[in-house]
């Protein structure tokens, strides 16, 4: 696989068909926002022990972690959807 400068493009663009967004590029959004959702919870767990650690930091942390299950659970049904259009 390889990474394309931003304003190339080699293909046809995939994004919204009808209103939908295709199902490649919704599994792609999905997993980008894992990935930040993933560092958001690194950094904040990197802030547990110090001055910084408060209630509601402990909180957010816990949002965050229910947050990134969300994001895999429908990133997860976003995968199984692209296969079954892939087949």
């Amino acid at each position: 696989m390889s990474f394309q400068d931003p304003g190339r493009s080699s293909g046809p663009r995939r994004g919204n068909v009808n209103g939908k967004q295709d199902p490649t590029q919704a599994m792609a959004s999905g997993i980008f926002q894992i990935n930040t959702a993933v560092s958001t919870f690194q950094r904040l767990v990197n802030t547990l022990g110090t001055p910084k650690d408060t209630p509601e930091l402990r909180d957010k942390l816990h949002k965050t972690r229910l947050h990134i299950g969300q994001l895999v659970k429908d990133t997860s049904a976003k995968l199984k959807q692209a296969s079954e259009t892939d087949h």
